[in-house]
C-alpha cells in the first residue's frame, strides 16, 4: 500500500474534498448504488500493521515543498482556465449529440447500429469529449498494440479499472459502446452523450438485470449487425493497480474472441486513482488539474480467442484472460472480487474496527479454526470483568485464543489488529471483527444481541450509555440522538435500564420502521479464498 496525503510546508494535511459514488460492473449495478467511495485520508479505515496487497487501499503522498507549491500556484492560475475549457468541450459534445439523437428514441439506438450522418456526428461527439479530457490535462494518450475489428472480437475486456479517468478509452478510440445505467440517460449533459454511445442498459429495478443485460451483450457479440465493440471492465471496481482482482464473467459468457486491453497511467504522481478506501474524487480532481499534465497508455494485447472449454465456462475463460493481462502488466492476481468491496463496506457501516482489512481478518480467523469456534462468545460473556484488554501482547491474546504461540496465523492476525505497530492488541477490536465475520449474513438484530456482553453486564439490564455505545453497530441508522430517544421511549418506568429483550419486542412491533434490523444480508455471501495474491 502506499502512504498517505498531501503535505504541505507546514506538514499540514489538505482537508478533505469531498467525494461522489462510483460505477460498478454489468452484474453489479445495482448492489454498487449502495456503495460509496469516502474521502479517507483522515480516517485510516485500513490497519498499517500488516503489510499485503489490498487493491482497494491508495494513498498519496507528495513531500516536495516545490510541488506543493506548484499545485497551489496553479490552482490559482491554470484550474480556472481548464475547468472553462472543460465545461465548454461538455458543452460542444453534448450540441452534436442532440444533433445527432434528432428523431431517436432509446428503442431506437438498441435496435441496430448507428450509420451514416448520425456515425459521423457520434465520431464528433467522441472528439468533443477527447478535449474535455485535454483540458483536464490528459494531453498525450499513447497506443500500443493493434486495436481489433468488432468482427475480430467483438468485445473489450479492459483492465485494470482504476479511475474515473479510465472513460478517455472510450473517447480515444472508435468509439465503441459501454454498460451502464438506465439512470445515466437522465444526468444532464452526460446523459445525451452516453446514450450516443449506444450503450447496453442495465435496469436495476427490473429482477432479471443481470440476465437480460447478459443476453444484450451476447447479443450484441454474435450480431452480424456493424455493431461497435462493446467495452466491460471486467474487474467490476476501482482497485490501486497493484493487482488483477477477480474478473466478472459477465464479458466471456458469449464465448466470443476478446481484446484485452491494459490501461496505464506512468506519471510521477497518482492522483486520479479512485479507490474504497483513499482520497475523494473532487480532490483527485483538483489535484489531477493542477499538474502541467498526465500521461495514459493503452496497451492492445492480442486477440483471445476462447478454447471448447472456455467457452463452456465463463469462469474459467475470465481467469485466464486475466492471467494473460496480469502478465503483460507485471502484477500478481488477487482473490479479491467486487463482492469483497461490499463485505468491506458494511463492516464500515457497522462500525467494525479496521473495516480495509476485514476480508484478510476473515481468512485468517478461518485459519486458525475460530470460525467455527465458540471462543469468541465466550470471551465475550467476560469480556467486562477481564482486565487490560485494551493492550494485549502476543502471548496473552494467544492464551486467551487457546491458540499456539507457534501458529503463524496467529502472528498474522496480531499484525493485523496491531494497527499501531504498539505490540499490542485490543481484545474488543478482534471480537467485533470476529462476530462481524460469523454474522455478516445474519440481521443486524443478531448481530447486536451477539454483542451485548462488550457492553453490558447483562442483557437484562442495559443502561443508557450501554445501550447507545450498542447501537453504534446498528449500521448507521441510530444515531446518538435517535438510539437515546429509542432508550428513552423503552424505559417507561425511569429505572436507568432497558432489556434487549424489550428493545426487540419494540422494533418486532414497528417493524416498518426499524426493517433495516431484520434485513439479511445473503448478498455478501462470498467462496472461502485461502491466499489472497499469487504471483
Amino acid at each position: 500500500m502506499t502512504t498517505s496525503t498531501i503535505k504541505p510546508t507546514g506538514g499540514e494535511e489538505v482537508p478533505p474534498a469531498g467525494v461522489v459514488g462510483g460505477v460498478g460492473d454489468v452484474a453489479d449495478v445495482g448492489v454498487a448504488a449502495s456503495l460509496t467511495k469516502r474521502d479517507s485520508e483522515e480516517d485510516t479505515w485500513a490497519s498499517k500493521g500488516y503489510n499485503y496487497i489490498n487493491p482497494f487501499v491508495h494513498r498519496i503522498e507528495i513531500d516536495s515543498h516545490i510541488e506543493v507549491a506548484k499545485i497551489y500556484v496553479l490552482t490559482v492560475l491554470l484550474l480556472p482556465i481548464r475547468v472553462v475549457g472543460c465545461v465548454l468541450s461538455l458543452i460542444s459534445a453534448w450540441m452534436f449529440a442532440c444533433i445527432g439523437l434528432y428523431g431517436m428514441t432509446l428503442d431506437d439506438l438498441k435496435a441496430k447500429p448507428l450509420t451514416g450522418w448520425r456515425k459521423q456526428m457520434q465520431c464528433m461527439t467522441a472528439r468533443g469529449m477527447r478535449m474535455v479530457y485535454t483540458f483536464g490535462s490528459f494531453h498525450y494518450v499513447t497506443m500500443k498494440g493493434r486495436a481489433a475489428t468488432a468482427k475480430e472480437a467483438p468485445i473489450l475486456v479492459v483492465a485494470p479499472h482504476s479511475s474515473y479517468v479510465d472513460s478517455i478509452l472510450v473517447v480515444a478510440s472508435g468509439p465503441p459502446s459501454i454498460v451502464a445505467k438506465r439512470e445515466t440517460a437522465d444526468i444532464p449533459l452526460l446523459g445525451k452523450i452516453i446514450n450516443y454511445a449506444q450503450p447496453i442498459y442495465v435496469q436495476r429495478e427490473d429482477p432479471n438485470s443481470r440476465q437480460n443485460t447478459i443476453r444484450d451483450i451476447v447479443d450484441r457479440a454474435r450480431s452480424t449487425d456493424d455493431w461497435p465493440q462493446v467495452v466491460i471492465f471486467a474487474e467490476g471496481t476501482c482497485t490501486n493497480r497493484t493487482a488483477l482482482i477477480k474478473f466478472k464473467p459477465g464479458a466471456f459468457y458469449p464465448g466470443v474472441p476478446v481484446q484485452p486491453v491494459l490501461l496505464k497511467y506512468p506519471n510521477k504522481y497518482d492522483t486520479f486513482t479512485w479507490t474504497w478506501d483513499g482520497p475523494g474524487v473532487l480532490r483527485l480532481l483538483w489535484l489531477t488539474m493542477t499538474q502541467f499534465y498526465n500521461r495514459c497508455e493503452i496497451e492492445y494485447l492480442p486477440v483471445y480467442t476462447p478454447s471448447e472449454d472456455e467457452v463452456a465456462d465463463a469462469n474459467l475463460y475470465a481467469n485466464n484472460v486475466r492471467e494473460v493481462m496480469a502478465k503483460a502488466l507485471g502484477v500478481p492476481t488477487s482473490d479479491y472480487s467486487f463482492e469483497d468491496v461490499i463485505v468491506m463496506s458494511r463492516a464500515r457501516d457497522m462500525k467494525i474496527p479496521f473495516p480495509g482489512d476485514i476480508v484478510e481478518i476473515e481468512r485468517t480467523i478461518e485459519k486458525l479454526g475460530l470460525i467455527e469456534s465458540q471462543r469468541d462468545a465466550e470471551l465475550c460473556k467476560n469480556f467486562l470483568r477481564l482486565s487490560n484488554t485494551d493492550r494485549l501482547d502476543i502471548i496473552t491474546f494467544g492464551e486467551l485464543l487457546q491458540v499456539d504461540l507457534k501458529n503463524t496465523n496467529l502472528h498474522k492476525l496480531f499484525a493485523l489488529l496491531d494497527h499501531r505497530r504498539a505490540g499490542t492488541v485490543s481484545l474488543k477490536s478482534f471480537l467485533l471483527c470476529s462476530l462481524f465475520c460469523k454474522l455478516k449474513n445474519s440481521d443486524l438484530l443478531t448481530f447486536l444481541r451477539a454483542l451485548i456482553h462488550i457492553y453490558s453486564e447483562s442483557s437484562q439490564q442495559i443502561d443508557r450509555e450501554s445501550f447507545v455505545r450498542l447501537m453504534r453497530h446498528a449500521g448507521g441508522k441510530l444515531n446518538e440522538q435517535k438510539a437515546q430517544a429509542l432508550f428513552y421511549a423503552l424505559d417507561t418506568d425511569n429505572l436507568g435500564y432497558i432489556s434487549f429483550d424489550s428493545f426487540a419486542e419494540l422494533t418486532e412491533k414497528q417493524k416498518s420502521s426499524y426493517k433495516f434490523l431484520y434485513h439479511k444480508s445473503e448478498h455478501i455471501r462470498r467462496p472461502k479464498a485461502v491466499t489472497t495474491a499469487e504471483n
